[in-house]
């Protein structure tokens, strides 16, 4: 393919062989056909790498690049290095898309001279059931000045979202951050950009739920304080000073996630709550603020209550409910 393309996608692989062909398929099927699909094998140890070779089949404006194992991150980072398209997308090779998913954000984003375009998104069971539509917002993202990201009015998401390219100019991923890089990054993405919105879901998002302890990594709190972090440290730099603000992120996008992640998945939970407690700060976790964050949201404000209590019981709470509920 020697033609500089108008999108480049980038589609980290790693132990996808059972969904890499139904991803790949997807792109294939794209209205939109002038784009380059950049494939970055993350040192994949299973069959992946063949099924994908076997699909593409001889289309030129697929690649794939082979690295060593360094996580989505560092893979998003060599495909971001090897993209000539002028707009970027990112598919993850566990989901597939929409057949117009990037004619529609393409055609927004270049009517309205915008450096992002989001969309809706499917969220599909393991089963393949649909689950729950997000939908994104960008206008309650301005009116509400929410420049951490916290209330998801724009999900963290990198995967329903089409970039200009100059967006990521100077900036890549946190290597280092290997279980959510995606909110490690997006919050300072968007920061200040121009952003549409297609109402309509082009993204379908499997949730690989039930697959018990592999879905807390070794690393899974650091991140997460890394997350919270990068936050802090960008509010401070912003002048985002809202005492409010700033609690209802600590008390949601910190503890909230990381007590339901070990209620849901951790094969050890009592040592892992206990290492939760210890980076917890209670003169933030307090019923007081509890109770302001019940008066915002009810299901997180209750959560934390429960968990205050007995974290015991929370995580016979936070088990029924995730499994007749989609978070």
């Amino acid at each position: 393919m020697t033609n500089k393309p108008k999108v480049s996608i980038i589609i980290p692989v790693y132990g996808v062989e059972q969904y890499i062909s139904k991803c790949i398929e997807s792109i294939k099927a794209q209205t939109f056909t002038d784009f380059e699909a950049i494939l970055v094998n993350d040192g994949t140890k299973d069959n992946t790498v063949v099924v994908a070779e076997e699909t593409i089949a001889g289309d030129e404006r697929f690649i794939i690049y082979h690295k060593e194992n360094g996580g989505q991150g560092s893979a998003r980072n060599l495909g971001l290095d090897k993209a000539r398209g002028d707009y970027i997308a990112f598919i993850d090779s566990d989901d597939w898309v929409e057949p117009d998913y990037l004619q529609a954000m393409y055609e927004k984003i270049v009517i309205e001279d915008a450096d992002i375009c989001t969309c809706d998104v499917n969220l599909i069971s393991s089963g393949g059931i649909l689950q729950k539509v997000f939908k994104s917002n960008p206008e309650k993202y301005y009116l509400n000045r929410d420049y951490l990201n916290g209330f998801f009015y724009i999900s963290n998401w990198m995967c329903d979202k089409l970039f200009k390219k100059e967006v990521f100019n100077g900036m890549r991923f946190d290597p280092e951050v290997r279980t959510f890089e995606d909110a490690h990054f997006v919050f300072r993405l968007i920061y200040k950009r121009k952003i549409t919105s297609v109402r309509c879901a082009l993204y379908n998002y499997i949730q690989h739920f039930g697959s018990t302890s592999n879905d807390v990594k070794p690393s899974y709190l650091k991140d997460r304080i890394a997350v919270y972090q990068a936050q802090i440290d960008f509010a401070n730099r912003h002048g985002i000073d809202s005492e409010q603000y700033l609690l209802h992120m600590y008390l949601k996008t910190f503890l909230f996630f990381c007590m339901t992640t070990l209620a849901r998945y951790s094969s050890d939970y009592g040592a892992d709550i206990e290492k939760l407690k210890n980076e917890i700060d209670y003169q933030k976790f307090t019923i007081k603020n509890i109770f302001l964050m019940i008066e915002k949201e009810k299901k997180v404000g209750f959560s934390l209550l429960l968990f205050k209590m007995s974290p015991t019981a929370f995580r016979v709470f936070a088990r029924f409910w995730f499994r007749n509920h989609l978070a």
